[in-house]
């Protein structure tokens, strides 16, 4: 049971962030195609703002893989405890 919560608050808000980057995801595409088209574009100072503006969403994206992976784990622990025990 708390497995199976652990797993879908983890892909909730994995889910979450990547809805929510993906609104602000147009705007920051655009920037690094002006600085691509530019004849005198700095790439990669666009590459840095654009990984600047995005940082807020790599906590909550870890957080949501670590979340489900402890889910995981914890119903794999679970089948292993049942095999052992086996038919009672």
């Amino acid at each position: 049971m708390v497995a199976g919560l652990l797993y879908i608050v983890g892909l909730i808000a994995v889910l979450a962030t990547l809805v929510v980057a993906g609104v602000h995801a147009p705007a920051q595409i655009d920037m690094i195609n002006a600085a691509l088209d530019a004849p005198g574009g700095d790439l990669l100072g666009a590459l840095i703002e654009a990984a600047r503006l995005m940082q807020w969403a790599v906590m909550p994206f870890v957080g949501g893989l670590v979340l489900m992976g402890l889910g995981r784990i914890v119903m794999l622990l679970g089948a292993i405890n049942r095999a052992l025990r086996g038919a009672a």
